[in-house]
Parts: structure tokens; C-alpha cells; sequence
């Protein structure tokens, strides 16, 4: 597998970039967005946010950044509920894939993480774009054979 880089802020992405352009990035490298939720990094209580907002606006900001570039990408939101927002369907709309886990979850709602995935595979499913099996997850991240 190649890096999977963590973008938090839009500096980050421009950094991504850059690396990108220059050749430095190597195969198998993943792009993942992720949104600031109302319950901050920590998920604890509402506050202490960063980033984007989970929002088209924002998602189409980053895809703008993104343009002509040919790098897989998925969102997921920090102390938030990914789920809850409509950014997996746009991003699944958009060629996007997502990123689910108790780890990022915050809120109210309190699901399993087998309910968080269940979830985003019928998301998935919804919009045309099925869960990818290991050889397709390779052929998307252009895994050299």
C-alpha cells in the first residue's frame, strides 16, 4: 500500500499536492478528507472544532483542488456522524469513497462499528458504487502487481 494522507485543513491538501506533482507521491497513494464535526477531535462535547464543516460547499472545495488530478480520495467526518450528513452520498457521487469507524464518531447517536459499515455499504450500494473487493480496492489505488 502506498501513504494514506491525512488532509485536515486545505494547506494540507495544497502540500499533497505539491508532493503529487513533483513525482514524490508513491503508488497506491490515498487522499482522505476529513470534515470537522460540531464535537471537535476529541468527540467528547460539542466544540473545540477545525476544518471544513461536513458540507457540499466544502466538499466541493477540495474536489476543486482536486481537479485533473488522479488520486483516489474518501471523506469522513472527526467528531461528527458522517452518516448523518449528506456527504457520503455526494462523495460517492462524485467518485468518492468513505471512511466509517467508531474512531471519528461523535454525537448523540451511539451505533456499532459494524453498524457504521453496514450502513455506508448500503450508501454505497444506493448510489451504484459497491463495496470493492480486494483486487478492485488494488486496480483503484493503482497498486503495482
Amino acid at each position: 500500500l502506498g501513504p494514506s494522507i491525512a488532509i485536515f485543513e486545505p494547506g494540507f491538501l495544497r502540500t499533497a499536492l505539491a508532493y503529487h506533482g513533483a513525482g514524490r507521491l508513491p503508488a497506491g497513494a490515498l487522499v482522505k478528507l476529513y470534515f470537522g464535526g460540531d464535537y471537535g477531535y476529541l468527540g467528547g462535547r460539542p466544540g473545540c472544532s477545525f476544518g471544513l464543516p461536513p458540507t457540499r460547499t466544502s466538499l466541493e472545495a477540495y474536489l476543486a483542488m482536486l481537479e485533473g488530478v488522479s488520486l483516489p480520495w474518501s471523506v469522513a467526518v472527526v467528531g461528527g456522524d458522517l452518516l448523518a450528513s449528506e456527504l457520503p452520498r455526494l462523495a460517492l457521487e462524485r467518485g468518492g469513497h468513505l471512511r466509517v469507524g467508531l474512531e471519528d464518531h461523535a454525537g448523540p447517536r451511539t451505533p456499532s462499528n459494524e453498524e457504521l459499515v453496514r450502513t455506508a455499504a448500503a450508501l454505497a450500494r444506493e448510489a451504484g458504487r459497491p463495496v470493492a473487493s480486494c483486487a478492485e480496492a488494488a486496480r483503484i489505488l493503482a497498486l503495482p502487481r
